[in-house]
């Protein structure tokens, strides 16, 4: 029997710990035998405590009391002496506890008279049932009938002990007044205040505690400081801790073993592994106790190199023949993947017990070695040892966790043959291993075989259903659950919560919901954030915040998820208010909140809620949390406020990875391209390694600037670091050297990438085709489809714009038919490109085809048709969409009237067009930018209608721009009004003075007007100021295979053929009537000269190109950078007749149909 105090009572009667009963090793993991003592469990009325407790409590530093039993000679004098505090401790001669004698066998044998006697006959008195008694002071104090309750009589003061009072409150107000009048506080006394605060994680009432232990003189004490510790860390206070564990000059095993728990508990290794290094430093041994924590913590982090340093150090302190430490140091081996060293050390291990056994067979099966793992088993039985429900409970969690499901299903039957199956513990293993291996069926079977079944059963069964998305299942399970009786738990209600998720069942939440709330569980903090969670993940925040508003008990999950739902779901004033009340309300916010509550202000873009909340992190200390710091970068950011995002982003201590790239990002997306580059050039002198993230925004940045010299540099720091692998940084590379116009350097990148998703193909694509380089884009799309990567609507809408740019119209048929297998043609985006191109490429037919055919049309499909119908000149017919376009309830929009005013532009339509105009405005409500108003003019001049055009650009509302002058310019030429056009040039090289199209179109005005000595001077004027017209060139697509032609191009490979067959097809044309329009020229030449000119103009060759290449009857397409003039008009006119070829001409303005002599646009162009 123990007792402690400054005395004994007479007859045996102790004054402290009676009735306490003894279960020896009750709660450690390595021995399940215990011990009690009969005769005081009867005179306790069954009160019990663990010796494991007990020695912690009381003996965690053995060499710290001095051994007396055997040099007494008072029977008063106590059995053991604290060497610093002075506390004594007995023990009944009649019962001497073996542990006693193992414990303290070792320490040196010095007596040591008590500091103080024990009023024996208050004390007897207070046993034998008196109720009140008088104190020295002459104070009553009440007696306690229990034994327990006599430990609370202080020895030789009678004051009320701290456990005498319920209150953590009043508790400290006693040991304030025994400090304050001078009495003996016991270690004991401080421990027990200590652990009310460590129950209610009172940090304020600790640090009083802590200051009347420094008062006392205990502060290095070691088993008092050692529960300081577990109070301070309990609270999350590691610096605090650190602080007193090193104001301890004498430290302790125990302390040190706190130090390093808290330390892992914070999941700082490093700093524990510095601990337990520091107590070989300074001399202080480590026990049993702390070998495990530390190996312990080695494991879990699967660090061998310090695994292995405590190795060396067990073998130096002599316990490597301990069976606890040599089976921590094979768990440990086990955990860290070296299964060799482990088995070295089981196989050395003096005596195996079970445990060894199951830590050995786990190794082997978590390393996948099921094999070896299934041979042990039964090298384990024949050693005499039987599996028990541990034991298969530790090697189905190993095999789960390797995902040896084959050899999990071998321990499985071994179980059921032993069976163990029938273990509750066994079953629930087996359900969680099975569902965890994603055989979910095989979990079900095994629930069903179960005749016991508790609510973990259940739970995991409806765990593992909603883990893997059978909400259903997981629902009809629970309502089977409560139909058995089976109450379910907080974690029950998780699970099912989680199903409802999986599952977006709302009625199942409120169900689940209403049967907790019978249930009273509620209350329970865990399942009422569950059920805002779901609430609000389901939408419904109003339910949500009726939870939350019931919650009696609220931590600072609750908030941070109410917070987080409001902040989600756009309500950032209710969610502000909610943090705001959450301070109020005193719970401390932690990182998370912080997260939640910033993307509140984000979604509510309000910069003052930002900075608010910076202050309240900053005086909170949470501005240093790396997470908080990089979301306060990201929203000052976000907001525009790029110098208060640098400001957070200095002051951060800790920056990983994600702060350089959200400020590098911030630079990127504002145009600081300068500052994003320096940041990133920092960020590497700082040695921190930029990821694929990184690479990006800093890219990102290069397009701002426009600087290729920086994204070659990025590139070859990518490619130092193996960066350019990455299949995002590969296609961000691709996209930038495109950007900047280095197409060929973009290759080289992308034929390097070992892995290419459509991104990067696209990407390609699309620079080829935005470049005008239509062959290589189209010879890469056959590639891809080649190498099996299947195009999305990204790639069909670059390829289809390099179609596009190089008027392939074979091409477009051939990437049509390709969507139309993929199933494509139906996205809308895909039809839109189709309609465009095949009325870009002069196939207005086919056009009008996929048109008809899409199932979906938007805005942009009604456009693109009326756009592609006016550019052909098929005024009337584009009217006529638009009229289906309104019926079809499709709002139109500024396009939309910028193509039907083209189409009555080209059309010649010009009350049409003034009625649309008007209906624009006035019906629609659409106000005309400069682009209606072009369409305005443009129409005007075509008719004729010149000083109409210019009164009507005098009254624009917008300001005119080049195309307003350039479209009167055009007309003034068309018309021959000198005047006027001189008007339109001078406008239109006050906005473009480089121009060549205004001094052409001016030099052709004059020339008509025979105004030779203007011509002249605009000609001299070009050549001063460096102008040089742009050379007409036109192309034609044969075979696949585009050939450009330039006017008297000699460059053809097949040049003399075609000027022969030209001369033959003019001589064929003059017999119709066919007249070179010379006047065209604006040399000073002879007429033979001026004549070869014209009749050499580049769509001329274009077109007998066609002829002598394309079948009898087959339609030619000429495609042509400028306005095509009136002699080539006149002349393609007579070809298609003499030839009897369509043939189909695209000039810069619009498409022109000649057939038989006669051209769609009416000679109105």
């Amino acid at each position: 029997m123990l007792h402690q105090g400054a005395g004994r009572a007479r007859g045996g009667l102790p004054s402290l710990l009676l009735g306490r009963r003894f279960d020896l090793w009750a709660s450690l993991p390595w021995s399940f035998s215990s011990m009690s003592v009969e005769s005081s469990s009867r005179q306790s009325g069954g009160n019990s405590q663990t010796i494991h407790e007990l020695w912690e409590e009381y003996f965690s530093g053995p060499s710290q009391w001095w051994d007396n039993r055997n040099r007494k000679g008072n029977p008063r004098a106590p059995d053991f002496k604290h060497k610093v505090t002075g506390e004594a401790l007995w023990i009944d001669g009649w019962y001497t506890p073996e542990w006693v004698k193992e414990k303290f066998q070792l320490v040196a044998r010095v007596g040591l008279r008590p500091d103080a006697t024990c009023n024996t006959k208050r004390v007897e008195r207070a046993a034998q049932g008196k109720r009140q008694a008088k104190d020295n002071d002459g104070k009553l104090v009440t007696a306690c009938e229990s034994a327990r309750a006599l430990g609370q009589i202080v020895e030789g003061g009678g004051n009320m002990h701290v456990q005498s009072v319920n209150s953590l409150s009043e508790a400290l107000v006693v040991l304030k007044n025994r400090l304050q009048r001078g009495m003996i506080i016991y270690s004991y006394m401080y421990v027990d205040v200590l652990k009310r605060c460590l129950e209610q994680k009172d940090l304020l009432a600790a640090k009083q505690v802590h200051d009347c232990i420094i008062k006392s003189g205990l502060e290095r004490n070691d088993y008092v400081v050692s529960n300081l510790l577990r109070v301070y860390i309990g609270c999350g206070r590691l610096e605090e801790a650190r602080h007193v564990f090193d104001g301890l000059v004498k430290k302790g095993a125990g302390s040190c073993n706190k130090m390093i728990a808290g330390y892992l508990d914070y999941n700082q290794a490093e700093d524990a592994m510095g601990v337990f290094r520091q107590m070989h430093e300074e001399d202080v041994q480590p026990n049993a106790g702390t070998y495990m924590i530390i190996l312990k913590a080695c494991a879990s982090l699967s660090a061998l190199k310090w695994g292995k340093e405590v190795h060396a150090c067990i073998r130096h302190g002599g316990l490597k023949s301990d069976v606890r430490v040599g089976t921590a140091l094979l768990g440990m081996y086990a955990k860290c993947g070296s299964i060799q060293e482990a088995r070295r050390i089981f196989d050395n291990l003096m005596d195996h017990d079970i445990i060894s056994w199951t830590v050995m067979i786990g190794a082997y099966a978590q390393s996948g070695d099921g094999k070896e793992a299934y041979r042990l088993i039964l090298e384990m039985e024949q050693d005499g040892f039987k599996p028990d429900a541990i034991t298969y409970l530790s090697i189905l969690n190993a095999c789960a966790s390797a995902g040896a499901l084959e050899w999990v299903k071998k321990v499985h039957r071994h179980a059921l043959d032993a069976g163990h199956e029938l273990d509750v513990r066994v079953g629930n293993a087996l359900v969680h291993m099975y569902a965890k291996s994603g055989s979910i069926d095989d979990a079900r079977v095994v629930f069903d075989r179960m005749k016991v079944r508790n609510v973990v059963s259940w739970t995991v069964m409806i765990g593992a259903y909603a883990e893997h998305g059978r909400g259903h299942e997981a629902y009809d399970l629970f309502l089977q659950m409560q139909g058995e009786g089976c109450e379910p738990d907080a974690i029950t209600y998780l699970s099912i919560l989680n199903a409802c998720a999986s599952a977006g069942a709302l009625e199942w939440v409120k169900k689940v919901h209403r049967h907790a709330l019978d249930a009273g569980r509620e209350l329970d903090v865990r399942v009422g954030n569950a059920l805002v969670h779901m609430y609000a993940k389901s939408g419904s925040i109003d339910d949500a915040r009726v939870v939350f508003d019931r919650m009696k008990v609220r931590n600072v999950v609750s908030w941070t998820v109410m917070i987080g739902a409001y902040a989600e779901h756009g309500r950032g004033h209710e969610a502000f208010d909610l943090f705001l009340q959450m301070q109020g309300e005193g719970c401390e916010p932690d990182a998370i909140t912080y997260l939640s509550i910033l993307n509140a202000c984000a979604s509510a873009g309000a910069l003052e809620w930002v900075k608010k909340v910076h202050r309240h992190a900053l005086d909170a200390g949470r501005e240093l949390d790396v997470r908080v710091g990089n979301a306060l970068v990201h929203m000052y950011a976000k907001s525009g406020s790029i110098d208060d995002a640098r400001v957070v982003f200095d002051r951060m201590k800790v920056r990983d990875v994600v702060s350089w790239n959200v400020m590098i990002g911030a630079y990127a997306e504002h145009g600081r391209g300068h500052e994003a580059y320096d940041l990133y050039l920092q960020m590497q002198g700082e040695g921190c390694e930029p990821d694929a993230i990184t690479y990006l925004s800093i890219l990102n940045a290069c397009a701002s600037a426009g600087a290729l010299e920086w994204v070659k540099k990025v590139h070859r720091h990518a490619l130092d670091a193996g960066r350019e692998l990455d299949v995002r940084v590969g296609n961000a590379l691709v996209h930038m050297y495109a950007k900047s116009g280095s197409i060929d350097d973009a290759r080289v990148v992308f034929d390097r990438m070992k892995v290419r998703d459509v991104v990067s193909w696209n990407v390609m694509i699309g620079a080829y085709a935005e470049h005008g380089r239509g062959h290589e884009a189209y010879d890469l799309f056959l590639q891809m489809q080649g190498e099996g990567c299947e195009p999305d609507a990204i790639t069909y809408l670059s390829i289809l714009n390099a179609c596009a740019s190089a008027g392939a119209l074979e091409w477009v048929k051939k990437v049509h038919r390709h969507a139309l297998d993929a199933g494509r043609e139906l996205d809308v985006r895909v039809g839109n490109a189709l309609v465009h191109m095949y009325a870009k490429s002069g196939s207005i037919d086919d056009a009008r085809v996929v048109f008809d055919r899409m199932k979906v049309r938007d805005v942009v499909s009604w456009n693109s048709m009326i756009s592609g119908l006016a550019q052909h000149g098929l005024g009337q017919d584009a009217l006529e969409v638009f009229r289906q376009m309104a019926a079809h309830d499709v709002k139109p929009d500024g396009f939309t009237f910028v193509a039907v005013l083209s189409a009555c532009s080209h059309a010649g339509l010009v009350e049409e067009g003034l009625s649309q105009y008007l209906a624009m405005t006035q019906e629609y409500g659409i106000e005309p930018d400069v682009s209606h108003c072009n369409c305005m003019v443009d129409l005007l001049g075509r008719a004729g209608r010149l000083m109409e055009a210019k009164h009507f650009i005098d009254s624009m509302a917008v300001e005119p721009d080049e195309a307003t002058w350039g479209a009167l310019l055009g007309s003034c030429r068309t018309y021959g009004n000198v005047e006027l056009g001189e008007l339109a040039a001078r406008e239109w090289l006050k906005l473009d003075p480089e121009n060549a199209a205004t001094y052409v179109l001016l030099s052709n005005i004059y020339a008509e007007s025979g105004n030779w000595d203007m011509v002249s001077g605009v000609r001299t004027m070009m050549r001063e100021r460096g102008i040089r017209k742009e050379p007409g060139r036109s192309w034609i697509e044969v075979d696949n295979k585009i050939h450009d032609f330039l006017v008297a191009d000699l460059s053809h490979p097949e040049c003399k053929e075609i000027n022969e067959n030209k001369d033959k097809l003019i001589e064929k044309l003059k017999a119709e009537g066919y007249i070179p329009d010379t006047r065209l020229v604006l040399k000073n030449r002879n007429m033979k000269d001026k004549e070869l000119d014209i009749c050499s103009h580049s769509e001329k060759l274009a077109i007998v190109y066609g002829l002598m290449h394309t079948p009898p009857g087959n339609p030619i397409r000429v495609f042509e950078n400028l306005r095509v003039c009136t002699d080539c008009h006149t002349a393609t006119k007579l070809i298609s007749k003499v030839e009897g070829r369509e043939i189909i001409v695209r000039d810069a303005n619009r498409f022109h149909h000649f057939k038989n002599g006669v051209c769609s646009c009416g000679d109105y162009w």
